[in-house]
C-alpha cells in the first residue's frame, strides 16, 4: 500500500510539474508579443489629405529613434484636429505609433 501511495504521489508531482512548465510556456509567447506604443515629436510639410480629412500626409524630417525622413500618412484623432491646416503648411506634430497595428495617430499638430 505504501508503494502504491508513493508511486501515486510521484505521478501527481510529475503531472503538476508538467502543467507548471506548460503554463509558463503558454504565457511567455503572449508576453513577448505584447503591443508596444511609442510617442514621437516631429516637424514636416503637409503634402495632402485623405478625401475625408481623417488622414494627413506629411513629408517629415528624420525622427530620431523611429525612422528616416520620408512622407507618411498620419491619422487625425478627430475631424477638428486638422482644421486650419492646408497643403504646404510647415507643421510640428506629436504622434503615437502602435507596432501591433501600424497606426500612427496624431496627438497634436500645429503650424510653425
Amino acid at each position: 500500500m505504501q508503494v502504491v501511495a508513493s508511486k501515486l504521489r510521484s505521478l501527481v508531482l510529475g503531472i503538476a510539474a508538467v502543467l507548471c512548465v506548460a503554463g509558463v510556456a503558454a504565457i511567455a509567447p503572449s508576453a513577448a508579443h505584447a503591443s508596444r506604443t511609442e510617442t514621437h515629436a516631429a516637424r514636416g510639410v503637409v503634402k495632402g489629405f485623405a478625401p475625408d480629412r481623417k488622414f494627413v500626409n506629411i513629408a517629415h524630417e528624420k525622427i530620431d529613434g523611429y525612422m528616416e525622413a520620408m512622407t507618411m500618412s498620419f491619422e487625425a484623432r478627430g475631424p477638428d484636429q486638422l482644421a486650419g491646416i492646408t497643403a504646404g503648411d510647415k507643421v510640428s506634430f506629436v504622434f503615437t505609433a502602435n507596432d501591433d497595428d501600424g497606426r500612427r495617430v496624431l496627438t497634436s499638430i500645429k503650424k510653425e
